[in-house]
Order: structure tokens, then C-alpha cells, then sequence
């Protein structure tokens, strides 16, 4: 008897520490991802910085262009 237990507990324990390895694992996996997306994001605001940079120089050298149409308008 005492040593069915003993072989009990023995199967008890390795399928302890197999689900263990599997949340390990599944954590691990889940770090890489966060770290993935926080990349993915930095690189995305990196994007968007860029474009809004450009179409603000576009729409101050839209506006610079209408003010020098207007004063020609009005020196005619």
C-alpha cells in the first residue's frame, strides 16, 4: 500500500511540474510578445512623428504660398 501511494504521489508530482513548465513556457512566450509590441508601437509613433512633421511643413508652406498670392493681389 505505502508503496502504491508513493508511486502515486511520484505520478502526481511529475504531472505538477509538467503544467508547471507549461505556465513557464506559456509566460515566457507571453513576455516576448509584450516586447514585440512595444517595439511594434515605438516604431509606429516613430512613423506618425515623421508624418506629422511633413504635413505640417506642407500646410505652413501651403499657407506661406496663399499669403504671398494674396499680397500680390493686392499690390495689382
Amino acid at each position: 500500500m505505502e508503496k502504491e501511494i508513493k508511486g502515486y504521489l511520484g505520478i502526481l508530482s511529475e504531472d505538477f511540474q509538467h503544467r508547471l513548465n507549461l505556465v513557464i513556457n506559456a509566460q515566457l512566450d507571453i513576455k516576448r510578445d509584450v516586447a514585440g509590441l512595444k517595439k511594434d508601437v515605438a516604431e509606429l509613433k516613430t512613423k506618425t512623428d515623421v508624418i506629422y512633421s511633413e504635413l505640417t511643413a506642407h500646410r505652413d508652406n501651403t499657407e506661406m504660398h496663399v499669403q504671398k498670392i494674396k499680397r500680390r493681389g493686392k499690390t495689382s
